[in-house]
């Protein structure tokens, strides 16, 4: 970043000169027009009236023959992310194949199938992004899932865990999954695009957090899922089960508590979370070391990734 003096001109106005380097590149001269904007930040963003966009790919086909289910799903995904228009599945083995095609495209969001034989299936792309499917927003609907699947695992220690309770669970987990991946597209489209920034009003440093964030969050996601899993094993009438009660509910309180902070920039309840990590994790470790039940170690050693998770959000949110 380099600094540039302000220079009055006249009673009313100042002149701030651009940098040559800039100005060549986006064919600008005397006399030509340029946008400027100011964010949520205060900071003034100028850009040229005419921007050059990233072409993306509007057509991606995906050979299924000779492939197997996760090949196809990967590059599916890698399709998706990238934010083709249209994704043409074609072979001659559509047929037996295309139960699991379609359940994979019915899972991610803004995806429609338009066309479908015996060789092919044309999924068309109606993703469109705006504040509402933004990083930030999206990051925020990840959130409210990971606190359903907390109070969700609460009622182990209130009555029991059964089943259901997991399937539910497995549900909420396959939303942020969706929400995820969703976020990644966003985030490449921003970054392919930068002027969508200035119209959802974000920047660079903000996307790169919300990249760690929504990271973090899907770890999460997955380790609640995990903690469910292990609970279906647990009696939760042993003492060790009450004093996992009392570090879930720990951690439960801590999660709402930094991302409380984080969203509202309280910096010093994130200092001082920061600040009692590595004492948490003591306590954890010399009750893990008590433990013979495989699946109260499951269970501590998934906290103990949560916490970690926890940190990273708490580190990313002071840059």
């Amino acid at each position: 970043m380099e600094t540039r003096k302000i220079v009055k001109s006249g009673n009313t106005s100042y002149i701030l000169a651009l940098p040559i380097k800039w100005i060549r590149i986006n064919n600008l001269d005397s006399g030509k027009l340029v946008q400027v904007s100011e964010n949520d930040q205060g900071d003034l963003i100028i850009s040229a009236e005419k921007r050059k966009l990233i072409s993306k790919e509007d057509f991606v086909t995906i050979k299924v023959d000779g492939k197997d289910y996760e090949t196809i799903n990967l590059e599916f995904l890698t399709a998706y992310i990238r934010d083709a228009t249209s994704i043409i599945f074609e072979g001659t083995e559509i047929v037996p194949k295309s139960n699991n095609i379609l359940k994979n495209i019915s899972f991610f969001i803004g995806l429609d199938v338009i066309e479908q034989s015996t060789k092919s299936i044309v999924v068309k792309n109606f993703f469109s992004l705006d504040k509402e499917t933004s990083p930030h927003i999206l990051l925020k609907k990840m959130d409210i899932v990971n606190r359903a699947s907390f109070e969700l695992l609460q009622d182990f220690f209130r009555k029991s865990f059964a089943n259901e309770d997991f399937f539910e669970l497995q549900k909420l987990n396959e939303q942020n999954e969706r929400l995820f991946a969703l976020i990644r597209k966003s985030i490449l489209k921003l970054f392919e695009n930068p002027k969508l920034m200035r119209d959802i009003q974000t920047n660079y440093l903000q996307i790169s957090k919300e990249k760690i964030f929504a990271q973090s969050f899907m770890n999460i996601s997955l380790n609640l899922l995990s903690l469910g899993n292990a609970f279906l094993f647990l009696d939760r009438t042993r003492n060790e089960a009450k004093i996992l009660e009392n570090y879930f509910s720990i951690i439960s309180d801590d999660y709402q508590n930094i991302l409380n902070a984080v969203n509202n920039k309280l910096y010093p309840n994130i200092h001082s979370f920061l600040k009692g990590h590595p004492f948490r994790l003591e306590e954890i470790d010399k009750f893990l070391k008590m433990l013979e039940e495989p699946p109260l170690i499951q269970a501590i050693y998934i906290l103990h990734s949560i916490y970690n998770n926890l940190k990273i959000i708490a580190n990313e949110a002071l840059t």
